[in-house]
Order: C-alpha cells, then structure tokens, then sequence
C-alpha cells in the first residue's frame, strides 16, 4: 500500500494554514504495516502539520520509514501480542516522554480500542479520537463489540470508515451521538509515464496484445483472492489475452502460487508483490476486482476510481458504498468466482460500458473519496475534542 505524500494546496483546503496557538495531536498506532490504517494515518498527519503540532507513538514496521521521513517526534514500543508487558512499559514511558516534551491536547488512536484504555490511563485528561478500521476473522464479533464498549466509556469522539461499519458498531451499542462516518480520503496523483513503462517491462505488461485486470491487497484469507484466480481460469477461452496482476504480500502467497500453477494459467498470472507507487501500477490496468470477504471500506477501491478504472467488487463492508452497481462497475456475492468472471466479462465485451463505467467512477471519487473532504471532516472532529 502506498504512503503517498502528495499534499494539497492551500486552495484545494483552506483549513491548513498556520495557527499562532497550534494544538498538539498525538497519532497512536497498534501496528506499522503497508495497509490502509497506515496510509489514512499517513494523510492525516502529512496534510495537518500546518493546523497542528504532529506526533506518533507507534511500533516500529515495514510501513515506518515514510513517517519517519516526515520528521515529526516517532517514539515507538514494541507490538502489545508480542510483548504485552514491555509494550505497556514501554507505551508509557514513550508517551509521558512526548507530553513532557511538549503538552498533547488530542489523541488519535487508531485500530486498537485496547489502547484507547491505556492512554485514558496514563494521560486522563487528554480528550480521545477512535478510528475503527475494521476487523477480520472469526474473532472479530468480539473484536467490535470491545471497540464500542471502549469506544462509549472512554473515547470522545469516535470515527468511522463506512456506513456498513456504522451499522455493524451500532448494533453493538455504539454511542452514535459521539461517532463521524468519515470516508477514506484518497490524493488524486498524477501517472509517471516512465515509471509505468517501467512497471509494464518489469511484469511483461503489452496494453496491445493483453487485457489486464488486477488487484491490490494483502494476501489473507479475508482478500477473497483464490476466488478472483478461479473467475480469471474461468475467463481464458473467451479472453485469451486476459492477464491478471496481484500486488501485494502475505500469509497466502505460496498458496496461491501453488493455486495458479495447479490450475495451469501461470502465464496469466503476475504476482507483484509490494508495489510502492500502486498509483502507476493501477494505471496499466484495464479493469479493478477487489474480491473480498471482508472489507471495512476498501481503500484501494478508491484510488482505482480516482485513475478512473470500472470496478468489479464483493458486496461486503464499504464497497457497495463506492461502487454503484451499474455505474461505475458492478457488485457481485463474495465468494462467488462465477460471478466475478461474468460481471468482468460483461464489461470486456461492451468497450462503450467500460468507459462510461471509469468515467462515473472518477466522478463519484470526486464527490465522495477525494482527500480533502476526510481532512476537512477530520479538522472538525478534532476541533470538537479540543473545545470540551
């Protein structure tokens, strides 16, 4: 996933301007990954540091060196589920060390409604900001219903990723007076032309003699990915020259190797691996399929709106919410390979549908995923806190 630091201009948000009195926002990571808690974290902190003093407290990761480079305080401790005890230790000793360096006036915490507990703890009061990012797997009942019962108690304010999210938290009696439904933000970024000439040599991309179709994720169970290998199988006798691009790393990789070798379509397949810049890897890509089994939003939708590619999405989480069926793509069952094969399939056979489908995505990334509306509605949630 990529950290992008494109920043917007005084023009396209007017709130970021230097303030005499700026107020610290201390950002709290569980994790330092490549996903989107990262990457929504990173927009946040990479466009706010006109409005606010920034800071991070975080563990170290593969995800770490773009906030590192942006030069803001990044104190660390280690993962609390591989080292609870020290990580406590260490999480407090971190965070007392920012505050004395300068006095926090707002904390964002996001993904873990554990830490939510733990800095009420240490720091009682400093007003809180809860992002729920989602959780997978089959702990994840639980996983939400300790997220709104710490979210009621000790939170000032929760954020929210989608409205299936909003939903699925209220029936676990989320306080919905104090909860935002703020959608991702995603930069508009412009292709690099030379590095996507780059990107088609490094992974044997022809636009001329190929249809390619892809994928950003990680490679989990939730991603739903073996289902878009078999609708690609699926599509071979019809689209001989159908190629299918998967970027990103995780647990499933040599499984689904495996899975593409058993089925005999290798050189269909391309696994990408981590793509930093994904921005010009969408760029080659004819149609976008995010076939998830869970999605809280679906981030990588988005950016593939904003480049305005059709997509072909689950009806899971917070992709029907940007993905209207008919308009900008199509949504099918999750799990369901025949389906994704034939809603992909339709869009192939009808070159005038899969203009209009990318045209109407572009156009409602504008309206609804575009990063200046998160920030603006972001700005206001921390302005609510920091007035209590």
């Amino acid at each position: 996933m990529q950290l992008s630091s494109v920043q917007l201009s005084p023009t396209e948000f007017s709130v970021l301007e230097d303030s005499p009195t700026m107020k610290h926002i201390l950002y709290v990571l569980p994790y330092m990954n490549l996903g989107g808690t990262e990457k929504q974290a990173f927009s946040l902190m990479n466009n706010l540091q006109h409005k606010y003093h920034i800071s991070l407290l975080a563990p170290d990761g593969l995800g770490a060196k773009p906030f590192r480079d942006m030069g803001f305080p990044y104190l660390e401790f280690p993962r609390l589920e591989q080292n609870f005890f020290g990580g406590i230790i260490q999480f407090r000793q971190s965070l007392w060390a920012i505050h004395r360096q300068q006095p926090i006036d707002a904390i964002h915490v996001h993904g873990a409604h554990e830490l939510i507990l733990l800095v009420k703890l240490l720091l009682p009061r400093v007003p809180i900001v809860f992002t729920v990012h989602g959780y997978h797997g089959r702990q994840s009942p639980i996983s939400y219903r300790l997220a709104a019962f710490f979210c009621n108690w000790f939170a000032n304010q929760a954020i929210v990723v989608s409205q299936s999210e909003l939903e699925l938290l209220g029936a676990h009696r989320l306080n919905i007076h104090k909860t935002t439904l703020i959608y991702n933000g995603v930069a508009e970024t412009k292709p690099n032309m030379s590095r996507i000439a780059e990107l088609a040599e490094q992974f044997s991309l022809n636009s001329t003699t190929q249809i390619t179709i892809g994928t950003a994720a990680r490679l989990s169970e939730a991603k739903g990915l073996r289902y878009l290998i078999l609708a690609v199988a699926q599509l071979i006798d019809r689209h001989p020259e159908i190629k299918l691009i998967i970027a990103g790393k995780g647990e499933l990789e040599s499984e689904l190797h495996q899975m593409v070798i058993d089925l005999g379509i290798s050189k269909h397949v391309v696994f990408a691996g981590y793509v930093a810049d994904l921005h010009n890897l969408l760029y080659l890509m004819k149609i976008f399929v995010l076939p998830s089994l869970q999605e809280p939003f679906g981030l990588v939708c988005a950016e593939a709106m904003s480049l305005g590619k059709p997509i072909v999405g689950t009806n899971v989480g917070g992709i029907p919410e940007q993905v209207i069926h008919g308009l900008n793509g199509f949504i099918v069952p999750p799990g369901d390979y025949r389906a994704l094969a034939e809603s992909i399939d339709r869009l192939l056979a009808d070159p005038t549908l899969l203009a209009t489908c990318g045209q109407q995505g572009y156009e409602r990334y504008q309206e609804k995923f575009a990063l200046a509306g998160m920030l603006r509605d972001t700005v206001d949630v921390y302005e609510k806190v920091l007035l209590e």
